[in-house]
């Protein structure tokens, strides 16, 4: 038995020319829209402001407030979505622009100067606090 022969199919060579396209308008637009949004470091957060010195922040995925620790809560890209959210909770729910590092890590220092309402906002857990020692005497 004679060996079979395969037939071979000649690979379409792809044209380079292809491949490096000058881009439209709208691809450089939204090139240029998207590389923007990458190097924006603000961010949004959810805070509710009941007590003096008691700050509660929003965290959408248990649907629950963090005690007077924002790191625990739920940063916003956009303030749209903020908003969004922010509609379906109770009132006096503000939005608080504040900022991340290059790892997208909240950084507190952006929020400590912060004033919403006439109140300072907390940035540090009333657990973690350092109380002042008593003297004897």
């Amino acid at each position: 038995m004679a060996a079979a022969k395969r037939k071979r199919v000649p690979k379409r060579p792809q044209p380079e020319a292809e491949a490096y396209l000058p881009l439209t308008a709208a691809q450089r637009r939204a090139d240029a829209r998207h590389l923007k949004d990458t190097e924006d470091r603000t961010r949004y957060l959810l805070v509710s402001l009941t007590v003096p010195g008691l700050s509660l922040y929003y965290r959408v995925q248990d649907d629950a407030w963090s005690f007077d620790d924002p790191m625990q809560a739920t940063l916003f890209k956009r303030r749209p979505a903020a908003k969004a959210i922010q509609a379906l909770l109770r009132r006096g729910v503000h939005i608080v622009p504040c900022k991340v590092d290059e790892d997208g890590v909240l950084v507190l220092s952006s929020l400590a100067a912060r004033i919403v309402r006439r109140r300072r906002l907390a940035t540090v857990p009333s657990w973690r606090r350092k109380k002042g020692t008593r003297k004897a005497g």
